[in-house]
């Protein structure tokens, strides 16, 4: 099976999702290439997850 792609993004991180979605919009057929969870590590475990604990630990505590 052969697929033909007009654009391959490796990482699916902040950049990479945001180039294939905004690729894919313009029309262009995109292959994203991740070897974890879509998203990377700012959207799965670091920034967002991080920021959301940090959240309600404040809330908790007031």
């Amino acid at each position: 099976m052969r697929d033909d792609y007009d654009i391959a993004i490796i990482g699916s991180g902040p950049g990479g999702y945001v180039a294939a979605i905004r690729a894919a919009q313009k029309g262009a057929k995109v292959a994203l290439i991740e070897k974890g969870r879509l998203g990377g590590t700012c959207l799965n475990r670091g920034c967002i997850p991080t920021k959301a604990l940090v959240r309600d630990a404040e809330v908790y505590r007031d």
